[in-house]
């Protein structure tokens, strides 16, 4: 996916130029199976969940890839280690384990060490019935 943004130059309070620049979003997706609960809504029971990792930015002059991954990968398998067939209520930091919370919680074990880390998206379901969320930066924020 290709984001085309415009960007208008001023001087004097006039539009002088207009500068399209160009920014591309590579992703890398993973899945894994886990048990959780959701009190009061429901008891234990179990998912095959899919994270989709964004990253954005300007393309490699040599690849056109906004992020490298092969430089992602280790980081991603680390942290499917920590999801893959545990109890996610268990682990520190995901004790109410909504969609919405374990989507923020791998954005934040994933920021900082991943480059242009734009959004998680978790999802669980059989395709065409899946449901899930988007953790997404904040227009302006910077990271990576």
């Amino acid at each position: 996916m290709i984001k085309i943004v415009r960007i208008y130059l001023t001087l004097g309070g006039s539009i002088s130029a207009g500068v399209v620049f160009a920014v591309i979003e590579t992703y890398k997706e993973f899945s894994f199976e886990a048990a959780h609960k959701v009190p009061p809504y429901s008891d234990v029971h179990g998912h095959s969940f899919r994270v989709c990792i964004s990253m954005q930015g300007e393309a490699d002059a040599t690849y056109g890839w906004a992020a490298n991954l092969y430089e992602v990968e280790s980081r991603i398998d680390e942290l499917q280690g920590e999801l893959d067939h545990r109890y996610l209520n268990d682990i520190e930091g995901l004790e109410m384990p909504s969609l919405e919370n374990l989507a923020k919680w791998v954005f934040d074990k994933l920021d900082g060490h991943i480059a242009g880390l734009e959004s998680v998206h978790v999802s669980r379901g059989a395709s065409g019935q899946s449901e899930g969320c988007i953790y997404r930066r904040a227009n302006g924020a910077n990271g990576g």
